[in-house]
């Protein structure tokens, strides 16, 4: 069977765009079912659930070591790009534009480190109750561009929620504790939590997005746990991340 999908230059952007925001260290493979995009990142801090639907309404695609294939996939940015999905043993996918082309052998899915979840797995490890918020917040993309910058500055993969009774921070340091940045204060929680805190990936602040990032805390009733959700828009796709956090009491 062979699929074959129409982008535009704008939709083909927009594709580049979110897998962007997956390569480097953040994932080494992508795996696309039905038009979704729904994976842990490699450190397993993350889960992805990206909607690509609008621009890849049905498409079934994986691609490996992505950081290594965005270089190609970049080449052919600007250009109106017609996508061919083989199905086989093993299959194949070709780009191609006006001039070029680039194809593909489809990896065995068995062997990707990132593979797809099943919504319902999904809802599994993340119930979320608004009887459970602990806050939310939304972040511009001043802000988060700060916490992109500074973070890797800092040489840091985690940033520091602290709460103070009704309101928290958030912050970084060095590990040499040298340097500090408070992103935002004063944020007022729907709990009272004293002298604790949660560290969290940076990578929900880390991506490209259109739209401000609503983020999302929640506390686990059962343990000191607080499940995060980030919530934005990159082009007419939905992209949200969620990430789990220990809430621990500082130190004395």
């Amino acid at each position: 069977m062979t699929t074959t999908l129409n982008l535009n230059a704008g939709e083909y952007n927009d594709f580049l765009r979110c897998l962007t925001n997956l390569k480097g260290e953040v994932c080494n493979d992508v795996d696309i079912r039905n038009g979704f995009l729904r994976q842990r990142s490699n450190d397993k801090t993350s889960v992805f659930e990206i909607d690509m639907t609008p621009i890849l309404p049905g498409i079934n695609i994986a691609i490996s070591d992505i950081k290594r294939k965005m270089d190609l996939l970049n080449t052919f940015a600007g250009q109106d790009v017609t996508l061919e999905i083989v199905d086989g043993d093993p299959g194949h996918f070709v780009f191609t534009d006006a001039f070029s082309s680039l194809k593909f052998i489809s990896p065995y899915l068995d062997y990707i480190d990132n593979k797809y979840m099943e919504e319902d797995e999904l809802d599994k490890i993340f119930v979320m109750n608004d009887e459970d918020l602990i806050l939310e917040y939304d972040l511009t993309s001043m802000i988060t561009e700060r916490i992109k910058i500074i973070t890797k500055t800092f040489n840091t993969d985690a940033i520091q929620v602290d709460f103070k009774g009704e309101t928290a921070c958030v912050r970084a340091a060095t590990q040499a504790r040298d340097q500090f940045a408070k992103f935002i204060d004063g944020v007022v929680t729907n709990v009272i939590l004293e002298n604790c805190s949660a560290l969290l990936s940076t990578i929900p602040f880390s991506i490209d997005h259109d739209t401000d990032v609503e983020f999302k805390m929640f506390k686990d009733p059962n343990q000191d746990i607080s499940l995060n959700k980030f919530e934005t828009k990159l082009g007419d796709i939905n992209m949200k991340i969620l990430t789990r956090s220990a809430i621990v009491k500082d130190e004395e």
